[in-house]
């Protein structure tokens, strides 16, 4: 599996600051206390293989999804420091693997609470990432088009593409998936109202007779 170079750099983004952070709680908080059967051990040697507090060692590779989520990783005293695990919550907890659907659940609980009956799920959260930013890159596209410029220039940033921007974002491979999300910019009408009449406003002095 090859991972883009951009996810691995935005990862170690994470790790340096988010979970850095995270993990400093932990400690504070004596969070392996939280921890169900924690396996306490040094960090890992290069060749993968955990040496553990009391004795003992264990390959990385042996141990289940589980007791991955249970090794605390220990200072040269031996006191537990850090989760081993790379996801924490922001008191330093592993994130279990079924916290997402926890998370998305609560929110379609609080929406149907609030009178706005729906179920949240992260295709949703794209989907509405989708609407907003076509919905932006066409207001843009509309505002740069009516700036003061020359007429040709103003027709190139006119025809500029925001669906195939959109279509990057998404990772679609036909141009044709991103065209539904044209259907929800409805929902932007305001906005994109506001920058088509800026844009009709300036166009006697764009293109003189």
């Amino acid at each position: 599996m090859l991972i883009p170079d951009r996810l691995l750099a935005q990862i170690a983004d994470y790790a340096a600051v988010e979970r850095r952070r995270a993990a400093a709680a932990f400690a504070a908080r004596g969070g392996w206390r939280a921890i169900d059967r924690p396996i306490i051990a040094m960090a890992p040697t290069a060749a993968g293989r955990l040496t553990l507090v009391g004795g003992g060692g264990v390959a990385v590779e042996t141990l289940t999804p589980d007791e991955r989520g249970r090794v605390v990783f220990c200072d040269a005293a031996g006191a537990p420091v850090e989760p081993a695990a790379l996801w924490l919550t922001e008191v330093g907890q592993p994130v279990k693997p079924n916290s997402w659907e926890a998370i998305f659940a609560r929110a379609s609980r609080r929406c149907a609470e609030a009178g706005h009956p729906m179920q949240v799920h992260p295709h949703r959260l794209r989907h509405s990432f989708a609407v907003h930013m076509l919905a932006m890159l066409i207001e843009r596209r509309l505002h740069d088009a009516a700036a003061p410029t020359g007429a040709m220039e103003g027709y190139r940033r006119l025809l500029g593409d925001p669906l195939q921007q959109v279509q990057r974002l998404l990772g679609h491979a036909s141009l044709t998936t991103t065209y539904h999300y044209l259907d929800h910019v409805a929902t932007q009408a305001d906005t994109l109202d506001t920058a088509v009449d800026e844009l009709m406003a300036r166009l006697p002095a764009m293109w003189p007779r």
